[in-house]
């Protein structure tokens, strides 16, 4: 049997998991796949959700690599771009502005590139915005528009970079638990489209 290979997941809460009450998230039920494959000749892929509650490309950036490199990750998936489209008190000041969140992108991928080729991008299509503007547990608002604006900005850098971009599918304002959080029939698409795509990808 070969050696194990290992996927890193690096996003915010989301990617953590947040709300899932089935499954735990889309990373999660990412693992549960690989687990009950049996493959002796290709071994199946460790995957380890490295993914933080507010998570931004800022934080992502502070710690990925040595969280990479100690568990020898083959693939890196990034999901991010929300939480850095988000702005507080209706004032309209980004959380990371486009501008930075294009620095850091950029960043992330030439950092990723000396770890492994196999890097994949994908960003959240959209949010219920009868409850995130603003959400219900803090003065944060999460727009549709901005949320495909960094969303582009990340096609953009992917393609410059030659770096794998997934564009998901939007969910329906049924797939989320608060407006910003999938539940797990939000969590089971995303799953289900990032699963197709590794394979289509050979990642797995």
């Amino acid at each position: 049997m070969t050696k194990q290979k290992s996927i890193c997941i690096f996003g915010d809460s989301t990617a953590w998991g947040a709300w899932d009450m089935e499954k735990g998230g889309w990373v999660n039920r990412l693992w549960f796949y690989m687990a009950e494959k049996e493959d002796s000749d290709d071994g199946y892929s460790d995957i380890y959700n490295c993914s933080i509650s507010g998570g931004t490309t800022e934080t992502i950036l502070d710690r990925f690599e040595n969280e990479a490199k100690i568990r020898d990750a083959n693939a890196l998936i990034f999901q991010t771009g929300k939480n850095d489209a988000s702005y507080e008190n209706n004032l309209g000041n980004y959380l990371v502005t486009p501008e930075k969140f294009r620095e850091n992108l950029e960043e992330i991928t030439r950092r990723a590139k000396k770890i492994t080729d196999k890097i994949v991008f994908m960003g959240l299509k959209n949010c219920d915005e009868s409850k995130t503007m603003p959400v219900s547990w803090v003065d944060i608002y999460y727009t549709n528009e901005n949320i495909k604006k960094y969303s582009d900005i990340m096609k953009e850098v992917c393609e410059r970079n030659a770096v794998l971009f997934l564009e998901l599918d939007e969910l329906k304002n049924d797939d989320f638990d608060d407006g910003l959080h999938p539940n797990a029939v939000g969590h089971q698409k995303i799953f289900n489209q990032m699963k197709d795509f590794l394979i289509a990808n050979k990642y797995i």
